[in-house]
């Protein structure tokens, strides 16, 4: 069983009544007896001193005669006189006259010894309870003596009634000054412990607020005993406290600031494989910032970063690899070790994205491959056509006639695609000369519906132009005709080779408040939404797996997005797959 706690206040007062208690019962008792003693020692000095003179009065009267002849007469008045019973008794022990109202010798309680040394001439006193009544007593016994010889004794016995009654007195005036004296001191003891624990209740409070993170609190400091150099300590800790944590708190933020402002993911594991830090960047990487960092368990991480973690804090060396927690996401992950001097304590892993950059990495190793399929193609072509031409096989015409129209169109197939280089380079430098006039967006969709009609024809492709009901209105815009020719002839290029036989190509145009907008629809199979967003990135191609004569570059679109944000305007895609796709643009609209 826990015993019930006892402040220092109660405990102060407790020893302190306790202290007084037994001081004053020690002092009282002390006072008594010393008391008691001086009243006693007192009475048997009166009582010696008159029976000195009796046994003076009784020598004087016997003249050498025999004593109870004479002390009968001396001693019958003399007991009242004394205040005591008197005997006069000779050397063998008989009362040879004793006072009036003397009881009997029974009364007289003294050993042999005793007798003996007064009768050898020593005054004997003695106390004790003896009589009748047992009451307590006095007995003095004085020799009388002759000369050098002792002729008997006086012996004298009287009650202490007084002495008893002064000393019961006494004792009931230091009794009522104890009660005082206790009552005072409590109340002194009282004020001084909480004079001492006042200050005391006071630090244990800030000890308290300090336990809390508080620091700003201090101590009162009322006096210049330990118990106010204690408190200047508190006061002194708890600046350096709130100091050190300022800094400390400061440092933090720091860290945190830093931590957080970085585009990349940190992730911090002890050697218990205990989670102690990831930063949001993090959390949104691995998709786990939903859950909160005291609620984030190491089983959350992918398995690849916990073997990461695992093996920097074993081997102490830094590591990297990469991490694909989702598809379409690349983190690359640096492990290294967490040191506290040359103890390895954790490990912190530093996570970048580089998915876009993968992804541009395997753009641009497609479109190599693209454009050395797209050159090596139209050069094989040249060179198979050629050669039969140079040799002399050729002999006819006609024959002669076709290969050289093959061999031109591969050099114009050559022509564009370097062409389509050259402008992304231009684009990508701001180097493209975009000449802007006031033109009509209905001449543009005319002109290039132009263009591709026979190709819709020869492809069974049904080419559909719609405009707004007031097609009879100028629909204006600023712009470069040559180069929106040049995006919205490859928006209908991209819509033949995605649509089979049958299909139809709609070209839209339609009219905001603020905006012309132009729109390219096809009947084909339609884009997979998650390839959707990368369909305006150079290199990208949607679908690699297409068959031969309907494959691009992957420049096309590229192009045509940079054009028109040259323009001030934006582009768009949109699709279901197996219903067809729709590309187009948005500009800004202009008045005449």
């Amino acid at each position: 069983m826990v015993s019930p706690k006892r402040s220092i206040r109660t405990k102060l007062i407790v020893s302190y009544v306790t202290l007084t208690v037994l001081s004053l019962a020690v002092l009282g008792v002390l006072f008594s007896r010393l008391l008691s003693d001086y009243l006693f020692t007192q009475q048997e000095r009166v009582l010696i001193t008159r029976g000195q003179a009796v046994a003076k009065i009784v020598k004087d009267v016997a003249q050498g005669r025999p004593l109870h002849y004479q002390a009968r007469v001396v001693l019958e008045n003399m007991g009242e006189f004394l205040g005591a019973q008197v005997w006069l008794v000779d050397r063998s022990g008989l009362i040879i006259a004793a006072s009036k109202g003397s009881v009997e010798w029974e009364g007289i309680q003294l050993d042999a010894d005793e007798f003996n040394d007064v009768m050898k001439g020593t005054v004997v006193t003695r106390r004790a309870r003896t009589g009748r009544f047992n009451m307590p007593m006095i007995t003095v016994a004085v020799p009388v003596t002759m000369g050098n010889q002792v002729l008997g004794a006086l012996f004298m016995n009287t009650p202490v009634s007084a002495v008893e009654q002064t000393l019961a007195h006494v004792r009931r005036l230091v009794l009522t000054a104890s009660v005082f004296a206790f009552l005072i001191s409590n109340l002194v003891g009282i004020g001084l412990s909480r004079s001492i624990t006042r200050p005391l209740r006071a630090m244990t409070g800030m000890a308290q607020e300090m336990t809390k993170g508080v620091f700003d609190r201090r101590v009162p400091i009322e006096t210049k005993d330990e118990v106010g150099e204690l408190g200047q300590a508190i006061n002194l800790l708890a600046e350096k406290l709130e100091r050190s944590l300022g800094d400390l708190q400061e440092e933090r933020d720091k860290f945190q600031s830093i931590v957080t402002g970085i585009d990349e993911g940190v992730i911090a594991a002890d050697n218990e494989n205990q989670l102690l830090w990831i930063n949001p960047q993090a959390g949104e990487l691995l998709r786990v910032g939903h859950i909160p960092l005291e609620k984030l368990k190491m089983d959350d991480l992918p398995v690849p970063l916990l073997d990461l973690l695992h093996r920097v804090s074993v081997t102490g060396q830094v590591e990297a690899l990469d991490v694909s927690p989702y598809p379409l996401v690349v983190l690359r992950a640096y492990g290294s070790p967490i040191r506290r001097g040359d103890e390895r304590v954790g490990s912190v892993i530093l996570l970048q994205d580089v998915s876009e950059a993968r992804r541009l990495e395997n753009m641009r190793r497609d479109f190599l491959a693209n454009i050395t399929h797209e050159l090596r193609t139209p050069l094989t072509s040249i060179r198979g056509f050629v050669e039969p031409l140079l040799d002399g096989t050729v002999e006819d015409d006609r024959t002669r006639h076709r290969y050289l129209g093959i061999v031109r169109d591969e050099a114009l197939r050559l022509n564009r695609l370097m062409d389509d280089i050259l402008d992304l380079a231009k684009l990508e430098s701001g180097s493209m000369s975009i000449a802007f006039d006031l033109m009509d967006i209905r001449d543009l969709v005319y002109r290039v519906r132009n263009i591709f009609e026979p190709q819709a024809k020869q492809k069974d492709l049904e080419l559909v132009c719609q405009l707004p009901a007031d097609s009879d209105k100028e629909i204006l815009v600023w712009g470069d005709s040559d180069r929106l020719q040049q995006v919205l002839t490859n928006f209908i290029d991209n819509a033949f080779r995605h649509t089979e036989p049958g299909g139809v190509v709609t070209v839209s145009v339609g009219i905001t408040e603020h905006r012309v907008i132009v729109r390219v629809a096809d009947t084909g199979r339609g884009i997979d939404p998650e390839q959707l967003p990368y369909v305006w990135d150079r290199f990208y191609k949607v679908d690699k797996a297409r068959e031969k004569g309907k494959e691009g570059t992957g420049l096309g679109l590229s192009i045509a997005r940079g054009i028109i944000e040259n323009h001030g305007g934006e582009v768009f895609a949109t699709s279901k797959p197996g219903e067809g796709a729709t590309f187009g643009f948005m500009l800004p609209k202009s008045e005449a």
